[in-house]
């Protein structure tokens, strides 16, 4: 009866150790738990930090560029008046040097036809002569302006092509960072509930322990 007795007690005080022991092992792992979830938290939370931070750089780079297409767009109105203004010019010219072209055809035959007013007539055909020349400097400086539009125009198209693959690649970034934001946003939302639950099961668990 005594040798059962103290082979009782001795099974009794072993089971509490060993619960004892599991006890101190869960309420370690908890606190590991705990530890690894604020680590968690912390990392997205510094993720969420720079994608937001790379959303305002993407804005900011788009609003940079809206105001370059509307620079270019006023410059491409600009650029496209003067064109108008040179042709209107070049017809004017044309107009002028056929005026005077028919007047110098006649006048010369009048040369050939009245030899007593020879004289005027010939100052007039000088005259109409030096006219014709200066339109046509004027008209090789049209052209030459010609040219130049053609050129300037050209450089438009290109930089309002730069502007179109910079402004798609931005729009492009900003999608990618917004998707970033939201899973980041969600995952920060998930680990700081399990903080949360990790501490609540930690204090309750260290209660136990005490």
């Amino acid at each position: 009866m005594k040798t059962a007795l103290v082979l009782t007690l001795i099974m009794g005080v072993s089971l509490a150790a060993q619960a004892k022991t599991n006890v101190d092992e869960k309420i370690a792992q908890l606190k590991e738990n705990k530890e690894a979830s604020k680590d968690n938290l912390k990392q997205y939370e510094e993720n969420l930090k720079t994608v937001n931070a790379n959303i305002n750089e993407t804005d900011r780079a788009l609003k940079s560029l809206a105001k370059q297409k509307q620079a270019l767009a006023a410059q491409t109105s600009q650029t496209a008046k003067s064109k108008q203004s040179v042709d209107q010019a070049k017809t004017q010219l044309e107009t002028y040097m056929k005026t005077e072209q028919t007047k110098l055809d006649v006048e010369q035959k009048q040369i050939e036809e009245l030899k007593k007013t020879l004289a005027t007539l010939e100052s007039n055909v000088a005259k109409r002569q030096a006219n014709i020349a200066e339109y046509q400097a004027k008209q090789a400086k049209v052209q030459t302006e010609l040219a130049s539009w053609g050129e300037r125009n050209q450089s438009i198209i290109e930089l309002e092509q730069a502007l179109k693959q910079k402004e798609d690649q931005a729009k492009a970034d900003q999608k990618e960072l917004s998707e970033k934001k939201v899973t980041y946003e969600g995952e920060v939302a998930k680990w700081r509930k399990q903080v949360r639950v990790s501490e609540r099961t930690y204090e309750n668990f260290s209660g136990l322990k005490d």
